[in-house]
């Protein structure tokens, strides 16, 4: 598992900057967690999604910009339509 760790941290850190399709899975207080459209629910990676003035519809997909990676997350933040 730790070997495991540290190649999911390397590969998520390859992410940061990149705008990825991203599906609305929850809301929470502070942010939304969803996932990528390449992701499984539960078993993958989660999206942290910042939250911002407009409110994101759960089950939508949105363009969201990667701003940090941890071992199994990735947060960012809604980018406008490309």
């Amino acid at each position: 598992m730790l070997v495991q760790q540290d190649i999911s941290l390397q590969k998520n850190r390859q992410k940061t900057g990149q705008t990825i399709k991203t599906i609305i899975d929850k809301e929470e207080n502070e942010h939304y967690t969803g996932r990528t459209e390449f992701d499984s629910p539960e078993v993958d990676n989660t999206v942290i999604v910042l939250k911002h003035k407009e409110p994101l519809r759960i089950g939508d997909f949105y363009n969201v910009k990667i701003s940090s990676a941890e071992d199994y997350d990735l947060t960012g933040t809604v980018c406008p339509e490309l």
